[in-house]
């Protein structure tokens, strides 16, 4: 070692082993596995992978992106290496390209969608970041999820926050047509912090945008880039948003197919509805309880001196000139 605790490793620019077996381990748990994969495949391309190793799953997106130009993009690798379930085949759900910034078509993207998921953001001051999570959306003005879920910046620098175990706010959705505005809440999609402030927010309208760099349930660290000073920012603009339904072929198909059901029931449940609906007011109509409009106002005229009913035609009135 030097004499300012530095060992020569540190001094010369080199990384010492343990400091990269911990960084992976934390940052890219899944790197070993691609290193094998990779060496198996450059050694023994013929043969199959052993069996007692899992294989290394590059990512395999159904649809196209803003962020991934090819199918070999190194973001895929980058996303591949921070969790297994970003491995194998991705479904996308939702992309502002060609839906728009709309967060009826978001959170109907979403919503029944029985799946991990991937929210990749860029902002407009060029940040890369999101938050990925294991659990089934549903509409909610509490939070809810699990542990198996993270957020992430993946530009212009990599890191990942895990849950801290101090905190479950997980994942949130809640819109303003849920509670009519009423709940003084955040309305939109929200990760850790509060239900008044999430850490991570995107806001229904898309305004007023949050990423904050601290909160109980996730660990510390920035969202979005620093400024040129160095300093933290908390407020952004959305340039372009995805959501990837993530996990595999199998388990992307389960989750589409409970989305599915869940838009049929609803369905269902509307054309049930309206149907009650006409037959309670014929029901109404014939007792006498609703009067029709014309009818209505055919009682309401007769006896003025300016106007006279034409019973004969039940929809006549004259009128005095």
């Amino acid at each position: 070692a030097s004499s300012d605790g530095r060992s020569n490793h540190e001094r010369d620019g080199f990384v010492e082993k343990i400091d990269l077996q911990e960084w992976a381990e934390y940052l890219a748990p899944l790197l070993p596995s691609a290193m094998a994969t990779f060496m198996h495949l450059v050694l023994f391309p013929e043969k199959p992978h052993p069996p007692s190793r899992t294989a290394f799953d590059f990512p395999k997106p159904q649809g196209e992106s803003t962020f991934f130009s090819s199918a070999a993009s190194p973001l895929l690798f980058s996303f591949a290496c921070l969790s297994r379930s970003l491995g194998g085949t991705w479904f996308r759900l939702y992309t502002s390209a060609s839906d728009g910034l709309s967060f009826n078509r978001l959170q109907n993207a979403l919503l029944g969608y029985d799946g991990p998921t991937l929210l990749i953001i860029q902002a407009t001051n060029g940040g890369v970041f999101g938050a990925f999570t294991s659990s089934a959306w549903k509409e909610s003005k509490d939070f809810y999820g699990n542990s198996d879920c993270f957020l992430y910046q993946l530009f212009p620098t990599t890191a990942v926050y895990r849950p801290s175990g101090n905190g479950s706010n997980f994942m949130y959705c809640n819109s303003r047509a849920r509670s009519k505005g009423y709940d003084r809440q955040a309305h939109g999609i929200g990760f850790g912090g509060t239900v008044e402030m999430p850490r991570l927010f995107i806001a229904e309208s898309f305004d007023g945008c949050v990423a904050r760099s601290q909160d109980p349930t996730f660990e510390g660290g920035p969202l979005l880039p620093l400024t040129k000073s160095g300093g933290l920012q908390k407020n952004f603009e959305i340039d372009c948003l995805e959501v990837w339904g993530v996990g595999g072929e199998e388990v992307v198909a389960e989750a589409l197919g409970a989305r599915n059901r869940q838009r049929e029931i609803q369905a269902a449940n509307i054309r049930k509805a309206r149907k009650v609906d006409k037959a309670a007011f014929l029901d109404d109509f014939r007792s006498g309880l609703i009067e029709s409009k014309a009818f209505k106002y055919r009682d309401e005229i007769r006896g003025r001196a300016d106007a006279a009913v034409d019973d004969r035609h039940k929809n006549a009135y004259v009128y005095e000139k």
